[in-house]
């Protein structure tokens, strides 16, 4: 899709309401929990002008993350102003992309994430050019490029059951973006964010 397509489409995707996660209801921690971590989807365009999102695969270590694909982000710091400048600040962090380039232009739901005992905001944001990717290596192994529509393609979705304790079976969305496999958290922040930008692109 081209990137001014798309920029000019999301336009219209404040007025669109939240989803919601698939089986959030059934990870929820206990009262009081104060962790949080902000991450971001940034939509950038390629050289060829094709809108594009960026993935990080994180580097193998000792967390319950290790391995993984996700989103740039992290913990919010006390220093943060708010959970969209920490998405911001970590995106700068770990793939060296100006938090003052990047426009925020929709914030998603709040999904808690039992293995890491963290609450997560994410958020949509926007870069009007090719940014040039600056690895943090110590947290981050290499970056997968997605094209925007892969987001919406059939063919890149699947279901799969999860057991859990509060609530049973759940489908649960998997992700295959160039053999990669997107599970997890960041496969249902995607979720919510394909049955989003699915009402304003076509």
């Amino acid at each position: 899709m081209d990137f001014k397509t798309f920029a000019a489409a999301l336009a219209k995707i404040e007025k669109i309401p939240l989803p919601g996660h698939l089986g959030h209801q059934g990870l929820l921690p206990a009262i009081g929990h104060e962790r949080w971590a902000g991450v971001l989807c940034l939509f950038y365009p390629d050289q060829q002008g094709i809108a594009h999102f960026v993935l990080i695969r994180r580097q193998v270590s000792a967390g319950p993350h290790s391995g993984q694909v996700a989103f740039p982000g992290g913990r919010k710091d006390p220093e943060d102003l708010s959970m969209a400048h920490t998405a911001l600040r970590e995106c700068e962090e770990e793939i060296g992309v100006s938090r003052h380039s990047i426009k925020i232009f929709k914030a998603m739901s709040e999904l808690y994430i039992p293995p890491s005992d963290f609450w997560v905001k994410s958020y949509m944001g926007l870069i009007d050019h090719q940014p040039k990717f600056v690895l943090q290596h110590e947290e981050v192994a290499d970056l997968i490029y997605v094209p925007a529509t892969d987001l919406l393609d059939d063919r890149r979705l699947k279901m799969e059951s999860l057991i859990t304790p509060a609530r049973g079976v759940l489908e649960m969305p998997i992700f295959d973006f160039q053999g990669n496999r997107v599970w997890g958290a960041t496969a249902m922040m995607l979720f919510e964010m394909r049955q989003i930008l699915s009402e304003i692109i076509s």
